[in-house]
């Protein structure tokens, strides 16, 4: 059994536990000034330890849970006496820029191609800003401004906000991970991810164009499913079969590479709108035997942007910024403009409304002639105002007595005869 003794002194009682336990030998864990209660515990707890070794038992999990609050110190008299295992060393942490974008990389399992490309651009900034070398702890809130000033001088604001959240999103692990206190970049405004000059509405008059001057089927869809269907090219283009197709209900399956990795996500269903019927029906017929995929050439991996480029100019037509994603944007503004239930279009188009509105649809040309058009009418100007005070009104307040006496005599007789 463990026992308390006190020593008094000039400065307070120093408390020390006698026990027995390595060799059934005496051993005493000196606890310093503390006060009686606290002391009285640690007997307790070191009798807990005491009789756990005895029996060849862990201690409880209160027990265990006071060792592990003890100071280094206290800890390792109860190694000493033999009572508890001594504590592993603390491994070294990752101090430097480099160290810590090294192994937060290399925890972050498969990524889609998009995903790591530019998560490698905004590690090879953070990098390239700071240097590898910089040790997380010395950069500050105000080297994270200067960082937001140094993206905004070399790129876009849109872009330079998109590399801004990454950087913050790098920081926050060493946060998690206690490499640091504070994340530098927590309170800096990274600014919008939009930009509103590159959203274009792409009208059906233009796509018809364009398809006409289209060499092959192949072409044509790469026009009409993003614009006519609202499907993402080339992912979701890339992996359309034409099993996916059912003619019989006008559906089609589309598989949502981009999203896939979400609970819930990975495929949905998307009405054969009429104006993509005719584009899609004719590519079935002049399909190859034994063909499998709607678009083949969207499956080779190559950028099409260029050549689509080509075929807009050679229809007349001038490229619009975006071309793919303001396609898909345009077909999904229509639908809202239809009057379609928002919830539909949630689940053909694949993004909510809010997505839409911030990163998709712009304000038309009809919609400033429907306002400017319109008749408009504000309410008249009243006779009575005026914002200037006329001339003989300043006269008549010049005029007007300062005796408030008699003014007072005069508006109420009977308590200007009390004054």
């Amino acid at each position: 059994m463990a026992s308390l003794c006190g020593d008094p002194g000039k400065r307070g009682t120093s408390y020390r536990v006698i026990c027995k336990a390595l060799g059934n030998r005496r051993h005493t864990i000196r606890l310093g000034r503390v006060n009686k209660r606290i002391a009285e515990t640690a007997r307790l707890m070191i009798e807990s330890l005491e009789s756990a070794k005895a029996a060849g038992h862990s201690p409880d999990r209160e027990t265990s849970e006071w060792v592990g609050r003890l100071g280094d110190e206290i800890h390792g008299r109860l190694v000493r006496a033999g009572l508890v295992e001594p504590r592993e060393q603390a491994t070294a942490k990752i101090v430097t820029l480099g160290q810590h974008l090294e192994q937060l990389f290399g925890s972050l399992g498969k990524q889609k191609p998009t995903t790591a490309r530019n998560y490698t651009r905004a590690r090879r900034l953070l990098e390239e800003f700071f240097g590898k070398d910089r040790t997380l702890d010395s950069i500050t809130e105000g080297d994270a401004d200067a960082y937001k000033r140094w993206l905004l001088a070399r790129y876009a604001p849109a872009s330079a906000s998109v590399d801004l959240r990454r950087a913050r999103q790098f920081l926050k692990a060493a946060v998690r991970r206690r490499l640091i206190a504070v994340n530098p970049f927590a309170e800096v405004p990274c600014g919008p991810q939009v930009n509103d000059d590159r959203i274009y509405y792409v009208p059906a008059e233009d796509i018809e164009r364009v398809i006409a001057a289209c060499s092959d089927g192949d072409w044509r869809l790469i026009f009409a499913l993003p614009r006519y269907g609202g499907i993402r090219f080339p992912s979701e283009a890339e992996k359309l079969k034409w099993e996916d197709v059912d003619w019989e209900n006008s559906r089609f399956t589309v598989h949502e590479k981009k999203v896939e990795h979400h609970p819930g996500r990975g495929r949905r269903v998307v009405p054969i709108f009429a104006a993509l019927r005719p584009h899609l029906e004719r590519a079935y017929r002049e399909r190859d035997p034994g063909s499998v995929y709607v678009v083949p050439r969207a499956r080779h991996g190559a950028n099409l942007g260029t050549q689509a480029k080509r075929i807009i100019e050679k229809a007349g037509v001038k490229p619009w910024p975006k071309l793919f994603v303001n396609m898909r944007g345009s077909c999904s503004d229509d639908l809202e403009r239809q009057g379609v239930a928002e919830k539909a279009i949630n689940a053909w188009v694949g993004n909510t409304a809010r997505m839409r509105q911030r990163h998709y649809h712009a304000v038309r040309a009809e919609d400033w002639a429907a306002v400017i058009g319109r008749s408009v009418r504000f309410p008249a100007r009243s006779a009575s105002f005026s914002g200037i005070q006329e001339p003989s009104t300043l006269h008549d307040a010049r005029e007007k007595s300062l005796d408030v006496v008699k003014d007072a005599e005069t508006q109420y007789p009977r308590q200007g005869s009390n004054l």
